[in-house]
């Protein structure tokens, strides 16, 4: 048993919570060696130091406030300590509804742009096109286009 080092051992000994052989061994051991033996007597002198000094009963607020406390689960004391008291929230609820209000009331205020796309260039453009088109227009018509396919490829496409 590795007694030096270990006042542990010394103070559960005085303690009375060693139990048959290990008291024992203790016991003897304490007997045998000198810096042992001065550690369990310092050990027994402030023991008996602490055991004397006068004892005050806790006051009842504290007692109730630490059961209170003890009692609550750990996420309700971690939620408390994270939300704001409402005398915070109140306020920021309010700002953040004038705001919301004000977006709402000057975005619908505002004109929405003029979408609609004027007549004059759009006809002027369809005339150009149809004037510079490299392909004829008798020749952009479906029926006549897959007449000139059969005409190149064949009756079938699958032919080359």
């Amino acid at each position: 048993m590795k007694i030096h080092g270990e006042g542990e051992l010394i103070s559960a000994y005085l303690d009375g919570e060693l139990q048959g052989e290990e008291a024992e061994a203790v016991r003897s051991h304490i007997s045998s060696c000198p810096s042992c033996r001065e550690e369990h007597a310092a050990l027994r002198a402030a023991k008996s130091w602490l055991s004397r000094a006068p004892r005050r009963a806790m006051p009842p607020e504290l007692v109730a406030g630490l059961e209170a406390r003890l009692a609550r689960p750990l996420w309700r004391e971690v939620l408390d300590r994270l939300t704001p008291p409402l005398p915070v929230l109140v306020p920021a609820g309010a700002f953040a509804a004038a705001a919301l209000l004000a977006l709402v009331w000057f975005g619908a205020r505002r004109a929405a742009p003029d979408q609609s796309i004027p007549l004059e260039p759009l006809l002027a453009a369809h005339s150009r096109y149809t004037a510079e088109a490299l392909v004829p227009p008798t020749e952009l018509v479906a029926a006549n286009y897959s007449a000139q396919l059969n005409a190149y490829y064949g009756d079938s496409p699958d032919q080359e």
